[in-house]
């Protein structure tokens, strides 16, 4: 059973509970039978992350990504490498990254921070917008970046408009970015140079934008310990870290962009 079929029967058994749930309190039934229903299996655990070298040689193909093809304007190489450096240096997630604003960011302290406060969403009734809050409100918090991180900020503030709402991560109109836009660009890379990354060791079947996290969580637990991953994730708990990846609070520790940077490099 694949992941959407078993997240489509995860659906369809909670609202069958639910009626059956009804069904019992208005004495239509005597029990509720989902209960009784055998556990689905879990979703398989992603583990792959991805190491200096293979981010370094990432990097390098991004750069030359049709560099010499003429068949119309290069991708926008830059905004994938932006986009990669500054969720591997706060692990953040996509929307988190693309709903950052300049007002966001704070350059002059040392290190340099963000705060995660927002997310891009896109709902049949606003489109694609910005969400006052992260994926769940409880996950604010302020996160000291480490320099490859920094210098991707510094690069997105020099393209961003001057207003204070301005973002970093825009559209020719001023719009923010689209998760599926930018993901999209990815997937495009990823196809382009699929024979090349797999030679590279990398994973093709699990490189999404959620493998830096991923990668992110994985350095800080090895170097620091999962209740340090567990807050720079944002998790309310470090099981949650343990089962998703390898105490929420306001300010994460700056060591964070120390041990990222060890291991990064600047």
């Amino acid at each position: 059973m694949d992941e959407e079929s078993i997240s489509k029967a995860r659906h369809a058994r909670a609202v069958l509970s639910l009626v059956c749930g009804y069904a019992v309190r208005d004495d239509a039934m005597v029990s509720n039978p989902v209960r009784d229903v055998q556990r689905l299996p879990t979703t398989p655990k992603k583990e792959s992350t991805l190491t200096t070298e293979q981010l370094n040689n990432i990097r390098e193909l991004m750069q030359q990504w049709r560099l010499t093809q003429g068949d119309g304007p290069r991708p926008n190489y830059r905004l994938l490498i932006d986009g990669m450096e500054i969720m591997l240096g706060t692990s953040i997630r996509i929307g988190e990254c693309l709903g950052l604003r300049r007002c966001d960011v704070d350059m002059t302290t040392l290190p340099p921070t963000l705060v995660v406060n927002g997310t891009i969403v896109s709902t049949k009734a606003e489109g694609i917008h910005r969400k006052d809050s992260p994926k769940r409100s409880r996950q604010r918090r302020s996160i000291a970046l480490p320099s490859m991180a920094a210098a991707a900020v510094r690069r997105r503030l020099a393209l961003a408009e001057p207003d204070p709402e301005a973002s970093l991560f825009a559209t020719k109109s001023g719009r923010s970015l689209s998760v599926s836009n930018y993901e999209r660009l990815l997937r495009s890379f990823i196809a382009d140079e699929r024979a090349n990354l797999v030679k590279l060791g990398v994973d093709v079947d699990e490189y999404t934008t959620h493998i830096y996290r991923r990668t992110a969580a994985t350095l800080i637990e090895r170097a620091a310990g999962i209740t340090l991953a567990s807050r720079l994730l944002g998790h309310a708990n470090e099981q949650t870290t343990r089962n998703s990846y390898v105490v929420t609070a306001d300010l994460v520790d700056p060591v964070t962009a120390e041990i990222l940077d060890a291991v990064l490099g600047g």
